[in-house]
C-alpha cells in the first residue's frame, strides 16, 4: 500500500508540474523580467560593500534551434505511470515547438521534462535556446544555475548562471540564496564569497528575516558570535514587530545558546 501511495503521488505531482525550475507567471512571447529595467544587464548589482556582483558574460549557443527529435531515453528511476504522463507531455511540447519555435515556455517545459528523466544534455539545450529567446528573462538562467550546480557539478557555470538570474531580477530571492549555497557548500574555492552574497541581498530586499537568519547562523558556524548575535537581534526584532512569536522563540533561543 505504502509502495502505491508513493507511486500515486509521483504521478500527481507530474501532473501539476515538475518542481521549482518552471515559473509559470510569465508569457510566452515578450517577456521581461518584472519590475526590472533593460539596463540593469548592462550594470550588474553593487554590493553594500566593495564587493561587486558583476555580470558574468556566457558564452551562448548558435541561434540553430535545439533537435527535437532527439530520443526520450529514462536514465532516473520512475514508475511506469509517470513515464507514460512525460512521454505524452514532451510529444505534446514537441509538436507545439515544430510549429512555433519561439515558444518560450514550451523550451521551459521541455528542459524540465528532461531534466527530470536523467538528460541533463537536453534540458541545458532547451534552456539555453529560451534564454536566446527571452534574454531578460530569470527563469531560464536560474534553471541552468540549478542544473549545472547539482546535476553537472560544474560549478563556475553555475555561478555564471545564477549571477545572471539576479542581474535580469535583483529581488530574486531564490537566486542570493542559491549562490550562498553554492559557495558555502560546494564552490570551496569561493566559499569565503558567501556571506556577502547575503548581503547584497539583504540590502536589494529589506528587511529579508531569511537573509538575516542565515547570516547569523553562518557567523555563528564560522565562529564570530558577535556578528552572530548582531544578525540573530534584527531578525528578533522584526518578528516581534510582525508578530510571529513561534520565530521570535525560535531566535531567542538561538541568542541564549551562543
Amino acid at each position: 500500500m505504502l509502495n502505491k501511495n508513493i507511486t500515486i503521488a509521483v504521478v500527481f505531482v507530474l501532473i501539476l508540474g515538475f518542481g521549482a525550475y518552471v515559473y509559470q507567471d510569465i508569457k510566452k512571447k515578450g517577456i521581461k523580467a518584472p519590475s526590472t529595467p533593460s539596463s540593469v544587464t548592462d550594470t550588474g548589482i553593487q554590493a553594500t560593500g566593495d564587493y561587486t556582483l558583476e555580470q558574468v558574460p556566457i558564452e551562448k549557443p548558435g541561434f540553430k534551434v535545439p533537435d527535437l527529435n532527439r530520443p526520450l531515453t529514462f536514465s532516473t528511476d520512475l514508475p511506469p505511470e509517470a513515464k507514460k504522463i512525460i512521454t505524452d507531455n514532451v510529444a505534446r511540447l514537441v509538436t507545439i515547438l515544430k510549429g512555433d519555435s519561439s515558444s518560450f515556455n514550451a523550451w521551459l517545459d521541455l528542459g524540465s521534462y528532461r531534466k527530470q528523466i536523467g538528460d541533463y544534455e537536453g534540458a541545458r539545450e532547451a534552456w539555453e535556446y529560451a534564454a536566446i529567446l527571452a534574454p531578460e528573462s530569470y527563469v531560464p538562467w536560474n534553471n541552468l544555475g540549478d542544473l549545472y550546480a547539482h546535476y553537472l557539478k560544474d560549478y563556475l557555470k553555475a555561478e555564471q548562471n545564477f549571477k545572471k538570474a539576479v542581474v535580469l531580477k535583483p529581488d530574486y530571492i531564490g537566486g542570493y540564496r542559491a549562490l550562498y549555497e553554492l559557495y558555502y557548500y560546494s564552490y570551496k574555492e569561493k566559499a569565503n564569497l558567501a556571506p556577502q552574497i547575503l548581503k547584497d541581498g539583504l540590502a536589494k530586499n529589506p528587511p529579508n528575516t531569511d537573509f538575516m537568519v542565515l547570516l547569523a547562523q553562518y557567523h555563528k558556524e564560522t565562529g564570530d558570535k558577535t556578528q552572530a548575535r548582531s544578525y540573530y537581534n534584527q531578525a528578533l526584532d522584526m518578528f516581534n514587530k510582525t508578530g510571529n512569536t513561534s520565530m521570535s522563540a525560535l531566535i531567542q533561543q538561538e541568542l541564549n545558546n551562543l
